[in-house]
């Protein structure tokens, strides 16, 4: 009997490798969209406003629409132009829906007053060398996407508390860099510093090894959970069901290093104490090697993905908004509803791949009878929404030299420590009492000193800096309390004037003096343009990651498919948050 049970079980998983294969057999040919390399010589970058706009902002009627569409994409981030640029080189017609006024989601720029602001993309890692992830984008860009290096301290951490002289720590790229510079700064910490970093380099090749779960068919993640193969495969599932803070405060007691390993939930939106720590992990480690940003600014993305998808007879289409998604009788996605102006119209097609987020898809695009009969509608209504932020973009009337900010790098700024506690207590106060105190974390970055382009298309003395204020407060955003913004925006002018930052010796003095230009982005622009009002669609938890891979869980994976035949998720709902984790999710589908 005791020979039986593996004899039966091995036998049971070569049936199902069996069976997995001969799903992958009978699956649909197409063509494959990497069977030759499409890359060319990069070409001069294209710096005429208008002729940008003829690719970008192509405006939607029913008579620009393809006939005999292959599928249809809702929204234009990352995501969806990725999955529609591999569809497109496979052959098929794809036609990309944006309900903003132009292409590219958060990766789109846009230009007021002489200066040109990025509103979601500050850096990329994985870019600085042939990595999977610049391969696919050299394919889908037919190489014309080019990236420039940030510096090698390519992050600065700022503690700037009431009273304390500022501390200042780098984050830098190469093997070991950063890990040896803490052990420097922190000798008594030595041994647990090595530990972290021992630590994130097992977690990340346990995520890899974790997507196998969006690639192959359900029953065979159920058949690895109820084997315990998949906890052989990957210890993803172990680390996720712990939050950051729960590994990090285990790992020193020094709270000052805590605060330094935690530094940039900002980017995906969740504290420490709520976060997987995964999501942390993996983040951390996706810097170990580069760090760049876009050459020619954040637009070039989508200015070089839509020229792949039109050469197979698609389209990108922008002030296109998606009303529904329209279900047959036989249950089957037929088409959708856009919506311009007053008119509505319906554009039939045998697939949709929403790019949208899951509760935009699941509570406002899909029927509800269909939606709540998906096998992912428990991880919806058991997930929370993102939290929301605000950004002020600034104009500088002066040359990066002028006001020293030559260097290629971001910089995080913290007012207090602890900065896990900061942030949470900052989300609890009332409106009233989130306008009378400082901001727990501001991201400062400067696109212009990192886009080697850019003095080509703004010469002269003009300059401009991106002030990310993470602000939790999404109440504050409601539509009757939007009257609020002004308040915020005196607030903001106010705070500028006693936050030292290094970068630009303090922001009283020469950058206050050459504030030319100032505007504020909030979660209310954020809804309007992405559907959104969050930095993230959902909330980083673990229990965003839930599946039959958790032993306690008993719901299904977050995989592309939603259950319906010819719907499917593209955003970055299902992957690790993230530009390269959009991407990657692309090739699952």
């Amino acid at each position: 009997m005791g020979i039986l049970i593996p004899v039966l079980v091995c036998a049971a998983v070569v049936a199902a490798l069996l069976k997995a294969l001969g799903y992958f057999d009978n699956r649909p040919k197409a063509n494959n969209p990497f069977s030759h390399d499409t890359q060319t010589p990069p070409k001069p970058k294209v710096i005429d406003q208008k002729q940008r706009d003829a690719v970008l902002k192509q405006s939607y009627s029913a008579e620009k629409v393809p006939s005999e569409l292959d599928a249809v994409i809702i929204g234009s981030g990352i995501g969806g132009m990725t999955v529609a640029a591999i569809m497109a080189k496979a052959g098929k017609k794809v036609l990309v829906l944006e309900q903003h006024d132009q292409a590219g989601g958060c990766c789109h720029t846009f230009i007021d007053k002489g200066y040109e602001f990025d509103v979601g993309i500050h850096y990329i890692g994985e870019l600085g060398y042939q990595s999977e992830s610049k391969t696919l984008l050299d394919q889908i860009t037919k190489g014309q996407l080019q990236w420039a290096d940030l510096d090698e301290k390519y992050d600065e951490i700022v503690f700037a508390e009431d009273g304390k002289e500022i501390r200042k720590y780098p984050v830098s790229l190469g093997k070991d860099v950063w890990q040896n510079d803490l052990k420097r700064r922190f000798p008594e910490e030595e041994e647990n510093i090595d530990k972290f970093f021992k630590l994130l380099e097992s977690v990340r090749r346990g995520f890899k090894n974790s997507m196998v779960v969006k690639l192959v068919p359900l029953w065979v993640v159920k058949l690895l959970d109820v084997t315990g193969l998949i906890h052989k495969m990957t210890n993803f599932y172990k680390w996720n069901a712990k939050s950051v803070k729960e590994v990090v405060w285990n790992v020193t007691p020094n709270q000052e290093l805590r605060d330094i390993f935690c530094y940039c939930f900002g980017d995906y939106g969740t504290p420490p104490s709520k976060a997987g720590f995964p999501m942390q992990a993996t983040l951390l480690t996706h810097w170990s090697k580069s760090a760049s940003y876009p050459v020619g600014g954040a637009s070039e993305i989508a200015f070089n993905i839509i020229p792949v998808i039109e050469e197979a007879g698609g389209k990108v289409l922008v002030r296109a908004e998606v009303t529904k998604i329209v279900i047959g009788s036989n249950g089957t996605v037929c088409g959708v509803e856009v919506k311009k102006g007053r008119e509505v119209t319906t554009i039939n097609t045998p697939m949709v791949i929403s790019n949208a987020g899951v509760f935009n898809t699941f509570e406002r695009l899909l029927p509800q009878e269909i939606a709540t009969s998906s096998r992912l509608w428990p991880i919806v209504k058991g997930s929370e929404h993102g939290i929301g932020a605000i950004s002020v973009f600034i104009g500088i009337n002066a040359s990066s030299e002028e006001i020293d900010i030559i260097h290629k790098q971001n910089y995080w700024v913290f007012n207090k420590n602890n900065i896990d506690k900061a942030f949470n207590d900052y989300a609890k106060l009332s409106r009233e009492e989130a306008l009378d105190v400082d901001f727990p974390l501001m991201f400062v970055s400067f696109p212009s000193t990192k886009d080697p382009e850019w003095n080509k298309k703004y010469s002269g003395h003009k300059n401009d800096f991106i002030l990310s204020l993470k602000n939790l407060k999404l109440a504050l955003w409601t539509s009757n309390n939007y009257l609020a913004v002004g308040d915020l925006y005196h607030h903001t002018i106010r705070l500028l004037g006693p936050v030292k930052v290094d970068p630009a010796k303090t922001l009283v003095g020469v950058i206050l003096e050459s504030i030319h230009w100032l505007s504020l982005m909030n979660p209310l622009s954020n809804h309007s343009y992405c559907s959104q009002g969050k930095i993230s669609n959902l909330d980083r938890t673990p229990n965003k990651h839930r599946s039959v891979c958790n032993p306690t869980d008993s719901d299904p994976p977050a995989m592309p498919e939603t259950s319906t035949n010819g719907n499917d998720d593209s955003t970055d709902d299902l992957p690790e948050r993230g530009w390269v984790g959009c991407m990657g999710t692309c090739m699952a589908l």
